[in-house]
């Protein structure tokens, strides 16, 4: 592995893109394979690697909105090597990373667990994160780790940045408490037309793979989830309507290319051609 220190990552595989130097990309992509914290199935740390392979089974001109995304300015600069058994070690590494994006880029990350999102989002500072998710995350711990995947965006609540939670179907007392008393909106998928979408923010949003329906290989898969065109129409909105920091696509936990990891990778070619649109 050629491992760059500068910024902590190493590379395994890469997008299928023509790929540019990070100092003149519109999107830096970094890989997070870490799971230290999961507690449902295994195998996020997989993600990344599982998620870039099935982006070669996709077509890269999007039919809906005209974008080629073979003409995207985009960076891949690998997986960020990450300390296993150690939150506190691989959060580090991961800011360490993220601080060295020059200012412009929009950041895409590719999980690994839901906790990851953490310390992207504490170092690029955005005004909201848009949660997708089938659950609020919103535990002060989880078996006495504060820096689980089930505590994320608490955590990041707790850091003065506003939250909104979409696709959510189970939770405990305490978080649904938690959010009550704190304003934080938790928004089931058959009422998503209920809540407002931000506008004029920098936003960074964030998508675990459990607020689709069922998928089996995601860390903690849930009956009833949002279909994927409702999701994409939701991101088409937020990119027009925001600017958008970053985004993460978490809880992959295939090995190897199938049905869930060609979901993930759609998603991620999804979102860069929507975004795109905007800069035309």
């Amino acid at each position: 592995m050629n491992e760059d220190i500068s910024f902590y990552t190493y590379r395994k595989t890469v997008i299928p893109f023509c790929l540019t130097d990070i100092t003149d990309a519109r999107y830096v992509v970094t890989g997070h394979p870490f799971d230290g914290t999961q507690t449902g199935l295994t195998g996020a740390r997989h993600g990344p690697t599982s998620l870039r392979t099935a982006m070669f089974e996709l077509e890269q001109y999007d039919l809906e909105t005209g974008v080629d995304l073979s003409q995207v300015p985009i960076s891949d600069i690998g997986d960020v090597d990450c300390v296993p058994g150690s939150c506190e070690q691989t959060f580090e590494r991961i800011a360490h990373t993220v601080s060295a994006f020059p200012s412009n880029v929009c950041a895409v990350g590719i999980g690994g667990e839901h906790s990851v999102t953490y310390p992207i989002v504490t170092t690029l500072k955005p005004d909201m994160v848009i949660s997708f998710d089938a659950h609020p995350d919103l535990r002060d711990d989880y078996m006495g780790v504060t820096l689980s995947h089930s505590a994320v965006m608490r955590r990041i609540h707790e850091d003065g940045i506003d939250v909104a939670l979409i696709g959510v179907r189970e939770g405990s007392r305490n978080e649904a408490e938690y959010a009550r008393d704190n304003g934080i909106p938790l928004v089931p998928p058959d009422r998503w037309d209920t809540f407002e979408l931000p506008r004029k923010k920098n936003i960074y949003i964030s998508i675990d793979l459990d607020v689709f329906d069922a998928f089996v290989n995601v860390g903690n898969p849930l009956p009833g989830g949002m279909p994927f065109d409702r999701v994409c129409d939701m991101l088409k909105t937020l990119a027009r309507e925001n600017s958008v920091q970053g985004i993460d696509i978490v809880e992959l936990c295939s090995n190897g290319v199938d049905g869930t990891a060609m979901l993930a990778a759609k998603l991620a070619f999804k979102f860069l051609a929507y975004d795109m649109l905007n800069d035309r």
